[in-house]
């Protein structure tokens, strides 16, 4: 048997018998086209992993998770709502719809100081940073 280049075996309608009877399989070659689907099966398997990482954070009502492929550690929803604003960054997993991305400075300054004020609201009440894990540290004096 013979392989293509992408180590795929593929068997066509063009076999044949050698002279010691074993049968020849012809390669057939990938398509760019196919390469792109390929390409973007593995994108998407890497999506899914990550898509799975957060589902269980945010089951777990933890506020950040690993990312599986660079090992980053990534905000989850829950903690860009406790945050309580979009920062303009693009995250993965902003609920705000990315309102900050693409905007004016000014606007986005007003938009980042307003939930800048929600969330020490939020961590004045708790006595902890909306950022910390409720089994991350003792935040207590």
């Amino acid at each position: 048997m013979t392989l293509d280049l992408n180590n795929h075996m593929h068997m066509d309608n063009s076999q044949q018998d050698n002279d010691d009877g074993q049968v020849m399989i012809h390669s057939r070659r990938t398509t760019p086209q196919q390469q792109q689907q390929q390409q973007k099966t593995l994108a998407e398997l890497e999506k899914e992993k990550w898509q799975e990482a957060h589902r269980l954070a945010c089951e777990g009502n933890r506020k950040k998770y690993i990312d599986p492929k660079t090992g980053y550690s990534v905000m989850t929803e829950l903690l860009h709502k406790r945050r309580g604003y979009c920062c303009g960054n693009a995250c993965r997993h902003c609920p705000y719809n990315n309102e900050n991305v693409g905007v004016s400075p000014e606007v986005k300054r007003a938009n980042i100081a307003r939930g800048k004020q929600q969330r020490k609201e939020i961590e004045a009440i708790e006595g902890k940073p909306v950022w910390a894990d409720d089994d991350d540290h003792d935040y207590s004096d």
